[in-house]
């Protein structure tokens, strides 16, 4: 059975700022660790571009699966989301191709297209993970 939004702790790790190479305002990207009680569930990666939510949205990219001692990226599998917002409308996230976004091994050995996730029982467990970044990261927009 998946963790809910509460039962994960959210370890923001850093923070960049620097320019939007289409406009030059301000973007920034965060990094940080999911952990339920026992162990490190994902990590995960925000990217964004200060004033573009509504054009752009911000990126998403969820590393899920097995980050302790003597695990490596074949134990892990990278998901993609798209966060985007519009005048009186809350904000809406769709699950994306995490192929395009990750190569192959580099933090994941496998990245889940939208259809990998959605209506699966994986979908459960990462919608409340990134509830609980949403909730615990103060960093975000």
């Amino acid at each position: 059975m998946a963790s809910t939004a509460t039962e994960y702790v959210v370890e923001p790790i850093n923070e960049q700022t620097g320019s939007c190479e289409c406009c030059g305002r301000t973007s920034r990207s965060l990094t940080g660790f999911v952990h339920d009680r026992e162990r490190t569930v994902a990590g995960y990666f925000v990217h964004w571009t200060v004033g573009h939510l509504q054009d752009n949205g911000a990126d998403i990219d969820i590393v899920l699966g097995e980050w302790s001692d003597g695990t490596s990226p074949a134990d892990r599998y990278a998901i993609s989301l798209l966060h985007r917002e519009a005048d009186g409308e809350p904000p809406a996230l769709m699950v994306i191709d995490a192929r395009a976004k990750f190569q192959d091994g580099e933090l994941a050995g496998h990245r889940l297209r939208r259809e990998d996730v959605i209506g699966t029982p994986l979908a459960p467990q990462l919608f409340s993970i990134v509830d609980a970044i949403y909730l615990q990261d103060g960093r975000f927009f």
